[in-house]
């Protein structure tokens, strides 16, 4: 399967509105980074997204996407779901829902931020999102020949979700991974992007270092560190991580063999 980066930055993106630092003035396009989201496609370049952040418009033009059917949610936090209304686009091109899915929480928190999409007394004039959401519960479930597995993180007041698709995960917005987590995906992740927001110490994220450490525990051979904030250089600060751990940045994409 191919992973895509699709976005790499954390909630207010970088450059940072009113910004002046070095990293927001940078003309290193990894440092560039867009709203964290991911696209996974099988063999037959069937996509499943990972989160439709506010940037999600802008994308998926990049990525000259124009058919999809699957959107996982990590969670329904704006920086990974305000994009929810270009899935329009989608219908429009293509004439099915899409189906969507996360935890029985935030399905309702995206039916109440987009009401006019799921509310049949809307007063909403146009077309709509169309969409089928799908609980995500405790066991795997199945998308295309994909078994996906996942697990939940505590992040600040809410859990997100994070998946792993045979040896490859994806895991964003969370504070830790609990020892019977790591037990459970350890030696299982051979490539794994998760986030690691910034090097200094944050209430409800892990740090790049967090994030480091984390890897080494679930012994990952391939490891993309993502979400990121205007605190990380790309070009300054990858000497400080282990040779096999890197930065993620937008438009990185990774051949991955689910099955070794």
């Amino acid at each position: 399967m191919k992973v895509t980066v699709l976005g790499s930055g954390t909630s207010t993106g970088v450059p940072v509105i009113g910004c002046s630092c070095d990293i927001c003035q940078s003309e290193d396009p990894k440092n560039n980074r867009t709203r964290a989201s991911l696209c996974i496609e099988d063999d037959q370049g069937r996509a499943i997204i990972i989160d439709t952040s506010p940037d999600f418009r802008q994308q998926v033009l990049r990525k000259k996407m124009t058919k999809l059917s699957h959107v996982l949610y990590t969670h329904a936090h704006a920086d990974h779901c305000h994009g929810f209304d270009d899935l329009r686009g989608f219908y429009f091109s293509q004439r099915s829902e899409v189906n969507c899915y996360a935890t029985q929480d935030h399905i309702e928190s995206i039916k109440s931020t987009f009401q006019y999409a799921f509310n049949p007394k809307s007063q909403y004039i146009g077309v709509t999102p169309q969409v089928v959401m799908h609980e995500i519960k405790e066991q795997p479930f199945r998308v295309y020949e994909f078994e996906i597995e996942p697990i939940f993180l505590p992040h600040g007041h809410v859990t997100t979700t994070a998946f792993r698709f045979g040896t490859f995960a994806y895991a964003t917005d969370f504070k830790s991974f609990s020892p019977e987590q790591i037990n459970l995906w350890r030696g299982k992740v051979h490539t794994m992007v998760a986030s690691g927001v910034r090097f200094t110490e944050h209430h409800s994220h892990s740090t790049v270092m967090e994030t480091v450490e984390l890897m080494l525990k679930l012994e990952v051979k391939r490891g993309f560190i993502s979400h990121l904030n205007h605190e990380v250089d790309y070009i300054k600060h990858r000497s400080m991580l282990p040779p096999h751990i890197d930065f993620a940045y937008d438009g990185l994409e990774l051949s991955i063999d689910p099955t070794h």
